[in-house]
């Protein structure tokens, strides 16, 4: 039984559903500094229609959560998902306060080296020794996603047992 084609065509409409999310997760670990080895996560939203393929663009994001430290942030007015035609770089996000700043950077070339840094502050001074992490991405499906997935594998089931009779 050959159901290369079923598959392939199951997991094409899922690559291109999960590529269309408006909903991300992403998750770190610190990896230099005085808190090294503490973790973060956070997930963030925006239409990723916006995206147009071409030059730099920041995309405005419609929500945002990020855990670390102890504290959540959340969206700021200057909050962005970073693209370089096309090409996702990562995260723009800045926080500051009376004793610390948090940024999020996006990468040079694509989100293999964005990173967060967190700046302790000494009335109104950076500290000397701040921390740094990089982190990764990861789309969240949406309801239809599931709906679209589960459909398919449905189809499939139905097909290989079709076949055996």
């Amino acid at each position: 039984m050959n159901f290369r084609p079923s598959l392939i065509t199951a997991a094409a409409l899922l690559a291109a559903a999960v590529a269309h999310a408006d909903t991300f997760n992403f998750t770190g670990t610190i990896d230099a500094g005085p808190l090294s080895g503490q973790t973060f996560a956070g997930s963030y939203s925006f239409d990723p229609t916006s995206v147009t393929g071409s030059a730099f663009e920041q995309i405005a994001l419609s929500a945002f959560t990020l855990v670390f430290n102890s504290q959540t942030y959340t969206l700021t007015p200057s909050a962005s998902a970073d693209y370089a035609d096309g090409v996702f770089l990562g995260l723009s996000y800045s926080f500051t306060s009376s004793d610390h700043q948090l940024s999020m950077l996006s990468g040079s070339f694509d989100a293999s080296d964005a990173v967060l840094y967190y700046q302790p502050l000494l009335a109104g001074n950076p500290v000397p020794t701040a921390s740094s992490g990089m982190y990764s991405v990861t789309a969240v499906p949406e309801p239809q996603t599931w709906a679209l997935m589960l459909g398919g594998l449905g189809a499939i089931g139905l097909l290989a047992r079709r076949r055996k009779v």
